[in-house]
């Protein structure tokens, strides 16, 4: 019969933890040698889960960069902290982007190391930020400013589209419009022309990624002046509901279409019975669906939306142009 394990310290029970923290609390090199320690980082344990009740993996890369960056954190040392596009997916910046850990660490400390770390140094001043879950970031600002060069367009108006939303929790990260303005007029880092273009198509309204991504279609093609989160009435005046993109003048109605449709009934049925409401008042409505943003259906998704808005593409400025180009 196979020994049971020595339990473990309470303050070892949850978060990963440093095998030298372990060493402090009394753990045995033995105990920590345990199979039921999985081993994150280098240096680094935590409790594995049962083998039967495998843990699930996050489904949205900002759920799995959370995840890495708890396990990372016992390793940060003084001021280091998250940063780059890690620090945007921890302040809850629905991204696209690689999983690899950003951690930036102030001169004259190295750079860190380790599998999937990417290390960085900087002389820049900053006061670290906690994440809503809790994890050193540095700013919102810097973040974005650090991702500048590298994410593509796309991702940059996703960025600004969700840190310019009024903020429905305390503790997420936001800018303020002059924020972002000041921002972009005394910064010289590489890739501030990208992030002066995307602030340019950026909308206040977008609520969600592929809302954002909805009306960068339209930007890509000179037709984004709908107008967003539009409430409309009844001809008596009764409030109907509030709209994803809203032409007024020709009576156009963009709706995307979320998960939360498949998954709660009861929205799915107060999502019709508003968009009923809206046709009584001779409004037409187009309903997107993730699957029309993919690569491959992008053109065909494009000719349907100038064809539903009755509207040709409208041509850009050369610059910005280019930039619609990346994807």
């Amino acid at each position: 019969m196979s020994r049971r394990p020595a339990p473990l310290p309470e303050p070892l029970r949850e978060p990963a933890f440093t095998l030298a923290e372990a060493r402090a609390l009394g753990v045995t090199p033995g105990t920590l040698a345990h199979s039921r320690f999985e081993r994150p980082h280098h240096g680094v344990r935590r409790l594995g889960s049962p083998q039967s009740a495998p843990p699930g993996r996050p489904t949205y890369v900002e759920g799995r960069v959370r995840a890495r960056a708890r396990d990372y954190a016992p390793l940060l040392r003084r001021e280091e902290c998250f940063s780059h596009t890690s620090a945007l997916l921890l302040h809850g910046v629905p991204l696209r982007a690689p999983e690899e850990l950003h951690v930036t660490a102030p001169q004259p400390l190295n750079r860190s190391t380790g599998r999937g770390v990417i290390g960085h140094r900087t002389s820049a001043q900053f006061a670290p930020v906690r994440s809503p879950s809790g994890l050193p970031c540095v700013p919102a600002s810097l973040a974005l400013l650090q991702s500048a060069a590298t994410l593509p367009f796309l991702e940059l108006v996703v960025a600004l589209d969700h840190l310019r939303r009024p903020r429905r929790i305390p503790d997420g990260a936001s800018l303020t419009e002059s924020e972002v303005d000041a921002l972009l007029i005394r910064s010289r880092t590489r890739g501030i022309k990208r992030l002066r273009d995307a602030w340019s198509v950026s909308r206040l309204g977008a609520e969600s990624r592929m809302e954002s991504h909805l009306h960068y279609v339209l930007a890509s093609m000179g037709l984004d002046d709908l107008e967003l989160q539009a409430d409309l009435h009844d001809r008596a005046g009764a409030w109907i509901g509030r709209f994803d993109q809203v032409d007024r003048a020709r009576r156009r109605i963009l709706e995307y279409d979320g998960e939360q449709h498949r998954t709660d009934r009861q929205q799915y049925l107060r999502d019709l019975t508003r968009l009923d409401r809206a046709r009584e008042i001779g409004y037409k409505i187009l309903r997107a669906h993730a699957e029309d943003f993919h690569p491959q259906r992008l053109h065909e998704t494009e000719g349907r939306l100038c064809a539903f808005l009755g509207r040709a593409p409208r041509p850009l400025r050369a610059g910005l142009a280019r930039r619609f180009s990346e994807r």
